[in-house]
């Protein structure tokens, strides 16, 4: 009898290198029609929310653009790059980050998406 063995092509997958952030496609698609983002760290749980910020949000200046960081599209995936981001990352969670794949999964109620910075 086969044993059926589960695929990872819903998987939401992150991976970081020492200066970014990549999305795999299935966690890019929540941020396909936005260009920014917000980005913020647990260091008492070791997560990382990455959280989508519309065009009307930024033009409404409800964020300050200090705060954003740019989200650059490809075709498949979802990449945001600032060395210094991954640099606080690293110090967070000890250890140098060489792509490095960390798990996440999206939070519907504050509309991010949360990356488990220990399941990697």
């Amino acid at each position: 009898m086969y044993q059926w063995i589960k695929g990872n092509v819903y998987k939401l997958v992150v991976t970081m290198t020492d200066s970014s952030i990549t999305l795999n496609n299935s966690a890019a698609n929540y941020f396909s029609d936005v260009r920014w983002c917000l980005i913020g760290i647990d260091s008492d749980d070791y997560k990382l929310a990455i959280k989508p910020v519309s065009k009307a949000d930024v033009d409404l200046k409800l964020y300050s653009m200090e705060d954003l960081h740019k989200v650059s599209l490809g075709n498949g995936y979802a990449r945001i790059s600032n060395k210094s981001l991954m640099n606080n990352i690293a110090e967070v969670i000890k250890q140098p980050l060489l792509n490095t794949k960390f798990n996440a999964s999206w939070d519907d109620k504050d509309n991010m998406l949360i990356v488990d910075l220990m399941a990697n």
